[in-house]
């Protein structure tokens, strides 16, 4: 255990590369089994399919963030081990207290939903018709699913990217490249869309989840834990639909749209929260 330690430890690009290959394949298991396919071929209901897919998913993340990744890393699965696991991996601490995390997260998000609201307002192609998240995922379904399908990237994603992968390269390298490394990787991870997904729009999601990373990153750094990334990347998740109706606008617009707020999100978050700690840093200086 203490050579696999001292292994990952002195290479831990090698550890978060790996960890990230691992959680894609364990994660993507239901794709990979095509069991939505299966379900709808066998004729269950459209609600018993995506519970049953939900169930499958939350679960493989579940399995993953708390057996399969800790034993990669210790090759044990201890009390004592778990204890370190959470505490420096996941790090689920309180340099920031857990409500002010929140708080952060939340601040996040309503960074995106501002910057959504203007380029939608710029372009011309403002919606604001939360009837599109009524008609998640599929049409003709209650869309109140999406709130609980969040989970999944919400807790499973962060604990992995922003806590473990985050943790595993800041033990060695600075806060910057840790960031970088792990939004890089996360960015990597959404290429298991290629099962569903065009390779061109796959390529769109490396980008955003890339930059989007970079954001929940830097505000996870700065709290010192991971609920920060696990609010914001929930409630964009959850609530980001409805800004711009995709239906009825050209594609060269939607393009744009997506594209333009992919890089003003986390650049204007990165600010507010320099800016945010920095005043904290002086009144509490």
């Amino acid at each position: 255990m203490k050579d696999n330690k001292r292994i990952m430890k002195e290479y831990p690009l090698i550890s978060g590369i790996l960890v990230t290959i691992v959680f894609s394949l364990v994660l993507s298991i239901n794709l990979i089994l095509r069991l939505g396919d299966v379900l709808n071929d066998a004729g269950f209901p459209e609600i018993f399919i995506l519970v049953i897919d939900f169930s499958v998913r939350f679960l493989s993340g579940a399995i993953c963030v708390t057996l399969i990744i800790p034993l990669i890393l210790y090759f044990s699965l201890s009390k004592k081990i778990l204890k370190v696991y959470v505490k420096d991996d996941i790090r689920i601490r309180q340099n920031v207290s857990i409500s002010r995390s929140s708080l952060v997260g939340v601040l996040s998000a309503l960074c995106f939903f501002v910057i959504c609201i203007i380029m939608a307002l710029f372009l011309g192609v403002l919606s604001l018709d939360f009837s599109l998240i009524l008609s998640y995922p599929t049409e003709g379904f209650a869309g109140w699913f999406i709130f609980i399908y969040a989970l999944i990237p919400a807790l499973w994603e962060e604990m992995t990217f922003r806590g473990v992968v985050l943790n595993t390269v800041l033990g060695k390298y600075s806060e910057k490249i840790a960031i970088l490394v792990s939004s890089l990787l996360f960015g990597l991870f959404h290429f298991t869309n290629l099962l569903f997904e065009p390779l061109e729009l796959v390529f769109f999601y490396f980008i955003m989840s890339t930059l989007y990373g970079m954001a929940w990153g830097y505000s996870v750094v700065k709290c010192g834990n991971v609920i920060p990334g696990i609010v914001a990347h929930y409630l964009i998740d959850a609530f980001g639909l409805p800004f711009i109706s995709i239906q009825s606008a050209e594609q060269a617009i939607v393009g744009t749209f997506f594209m333009s707020i992919s890089f003003l999100y986390p650049l204007v978050t990165i600010l507010l929260l320099y800016y945010v700690f920095s005043f904290r840093n002086k009144t509490r200086g």
